[in-house]
C-alpha cells in the first residue's frame, strides 16, 4: 500500500485516495460500422457454416428421417390401423428438401431448402403426436 490509497494523507491529489486517470479523447473521425445485417443474412451464415463445418450432417439427418418413417410403417402393423401413416408424406417432403439442399452453393437457396426440410420435419413431428392420442 501507498501513501495515496488512504483518504487524506498527502499525496498529489486534493483530499488523497487513489484518483482514476482522466477519460480518453473521443475519436476525431466517427467510426463507420460494418453492414447491419438481419435476421436473414444471420441464419443464412449460421445454416452455412454447419452444413461447411459438418458435411455428415446431411446423412445423419437423412438417417433420422428414415427411422421415423419406418417407425410409422411398423406401427401401422403394430396398432393394425393406416393412421401412423399420415405423417409418412411429411417426412418424405423433409428429406427431399434435405436431398435438394446437399448440392446447393448459394446460401439464399440451402436455407430455402432447410427451412423446408424443418418444416415438414416439424409437422410430421406433430402428426405424430396428434395420431399417438388418436390411437390410445
Amino acid at each position: 500500500m501507498t501513501a495515496d490509497s488512504f483518504p487524506g494523507t498527502g499525496g498529489t491529489t486534493r483530499g488523497g485516495g487513489v484518483q482514476a486517470p482522466p477519460p480518453p479523447a473521443p475519436p476525431a473521425e466517427p467510426v463507420a460500422a460494418g453492414p447491419v445485417l438481419g435476421f436473414r443474412e444471420l441464419s443464412e451464415r449460421v445454416i452455412a457454416s454447419a452444413f461447411e463445418r459438418y458435411p455428415w450432417l446431411n446423412r445423419v439427418l437423412m438417417g433420422v428421417l428414415a427411422v421415423c418413417t419406418g417407425t410409422c410403417v411398423v406401427a401401422v402393423v403394430s396398432r393394425l390401423s393406416p393412421l401412423p401413416l399420415i405423417p409418412v408424406p411429411l417426412f418424405l417432403v423433409a428429406g427431399y428438401g434435405l436431398w435438394q439442399a446437399r448440392g446447393v452453393t448459394e446460401r439464399r437457396q440451402l436455407v430455402n431448402w432447410v427451412l423446408l426440410f424443418a418444416l415438414a420435419a416439424l409437422i410430421g413431428f406433430w402428426l405424430i403426436s396428434v395420431v399417438g392420442r388418436w390411437v390410445e
